[in-house]
Order: structure tokens, then C-alpha cells, then sequence
């Protein structure tokens, strides 16, 4: 199960990448931006022409790295081997990028529910994911279905 859900975050993650790089590629600024920022793309056009197209570069590669993210999560969940190395690797990498991700919005006050809602979404399901997994993939032998710890002397 644990797996399974880091699985559909890696998933959730690419996707979200997708959206985000589209948006960026296309029409650069979703509602809540433009509420953010209290001004139109136009406003900010007039200010200098190259505002936009530098917006929409970041959001582009903004996107094209969080699709990435997921890319390798899913993957290296997916078909790698548990490991304790494999869950300290996912733990740090992707619970820092969460950390970084929803934390940087309440300090710069870009706080609108539904823009965060999928991150919000995707770092319940990677906590709920990293913590059913721990015990299959901190001591894969011990967790493993149908096995049981003996001791040896």
C-alpha cells in the first residue's frame, strides 16, 4: 500500500510538472497570479515587453522539473528494489521538495487554497505513502509477506 502510494505521488507529481509547463508555455498566468500580483498580463506587458516571456520560461522549466521529480519517483519506486537506502532517498529528496514547494507560499503570502490544493493533495498522499512503506522498505526481509525474523545463534 505504501508503495503503491508513492507510486500515485510520482504519478501526481508528473502530471501536475505537465499542467504547470503547459500553462507556462501557453498562457503564462492562471487566475489566482493575476489576484496575487493585483495586476493583468497586459499591465505587466506595458511595464516591459519581456516580463512575460520570462515568466513563462521559469514556468516552463518550473514545470518541466517538477514533472521530473515525478518521473523518477514513480520509477524508482515502481521498479526498484526496497531498500533502506531507496526509503531515506525518497524520504529526504521528496520531503524537501514538499518543505521547499508549500512553504515558500506563506512567506512570500501567495496563499490561495486552491492554487496550493494539489501540492497540499500530493504531500498527504506522499506522508501516508513514506510511512506505510517504511516497514517493506527499511528492513525488506523482515517486511516482506510470508516472512517472518528468526534468529540465528
Amino acid at each position: 500500500m505504501g508503495r503503491g502510494l508513492l507510486v500515485a505521488t510520482g504519478f501526481g507529481m508528473l502530471l501536475g510538472g505537465l499542467v504547470i509547463m503547459i500553462v507556462g508555455m501557453t498562457c503564462v498566468f492562471v487566475p489566482q497570479d493575476t489576484a496575487f500580483m493585483r495586476i493583468e498580463a497586459a499591465q505587466l506587458n506595458a511595464i516591459n515587453p519581456r516580463l512575460i516571456p520570462l515568466i513563462a520560461h521559469d514556468r516552463a522549466g518550473f514545470g518541466g522539473g517538477v514533472g521530473t521529480a515525478g518521473l523518477i519517483l514513480l520509477l524508482s519506486v515502481w521498479r526498484g528494489r526496497p531498500s533502506k537506502s531507496l526509503w531515506q532517498a525518497v524520504a529526504v529528496s521528496v520531503g524537501t521538495g514538499f518543505t521547499c514547494a508549500i512553504g515558500i507560499h506563506p512567506i512570500i503570502g501567495y496563499t490561495d487554497f486552491f492554487h496550493l490544493l494539489p501540492a497540499y493533495a500530493g504531500l498527504v498522499l506522499f506522508l501516508m505513502g513514506i510511512t506505510l512503506s517504511f516497514r517493506q522498505m527499511y528492513y525488506p526481509k523482515i517486511g516482506a509477506p510470508g516472512r517472518t525474523l528468526t534468529c540465528t545463534h
